[in-house]
């Protein structure tokens, strides 16, 4: 929380800046912009999106941009993981051999992106393109669909496809290019809304579609 205050502190400097600046310049305005809505690989499984973002100009039309933001997906996928565990009651050791049956996965995702914005500026509204790169922090989440266990006095008994504790190695992070489009309409002079859809890949989790609605200003 205390660097998202920090990160939007930042932003209003870069808008106070801007006003004393010759407007035609390149880095002579600046737009912050509140962004949320939903992302899917799978339209069964639906997932959620927010993002903070700043633009600036490069050219009248062209603009650079940065964003930081918080992402939940998930990924419709059946697995099964099959392991052993050892416990013991009134001194005897046994040896339980699992069998865990999984039917989804949970990408938490913090992403932070740089890109372009390419507008077309008409009377009322205004439809652009975008492109964006991207780093993500994330922690992926197995959803337990069902379980089984057998019990044996040794681990000679135990089957072979049991004889292991490795479980999935899952990403910490991973880096992403994004494209898409939207549009925008002028609700007054310095406020405006913004649909947007932009289709994003991803080096190491699922790819996802996204559809948000912001407010810039």
């Amino acid at each position: 929380m205390k660097k998202i205050l920090f990160f939007l502190l930042i932003l209003s400097f870069h808008n106070l800046f801007a006003q004393g600046r010759d407007k035609t310049a390149p880095f002579s305005k600046f737009q912050t912009g509140f962004y949320g809505g939903i992302n899917y690989n799978d339209i069964s499984a639906i997932g959620g999106s927010f993002f903070i973002e700043e633009k600036t100009n490069l050219a009248s039309n062209f603009d650079l941009k940065f964003s930081l933001g918080y992402t939940k997906s998930y990924l419709l996928e059946s697995s099964t993981f099959k392991t052993y565990s050892i416990f013991t009651i009134d001194t005897t050791i046994f040896y339980n051999a699992r069998t865990i049956n999984y039917d989804k996965k949970g990408y938490d995702v913090v992403p932070i992106s740089l890109g372009f914005q390419y507008t077309f500026k008409l009377k009322n509204l205004s439809p652009y393109l975008l492109i964006d790169a991207g780093y993500n922090l994330m922690s992926v989440k197995l959803f337990r669909s069902s379980s089984t266990s057998m019990g044996y006095l040794s681990f000679e008994e135990i089957p072979d496809e049991f004889k292991t504790t490795q479980a999935e190695v899952l990403p910490d992070n991973s880096t992403s290019f994004s494209f898409g489009a939207g549009i925008i309409y002028p609700i007054s002079e310095n406020l405006n809304l913004d649909l947007r859809y932009f289709y994003k890949i991803d080096s190491e989790i699922i790819n996802t579609q996204n559809i948000v609605l912001g407010i810039t200003f």
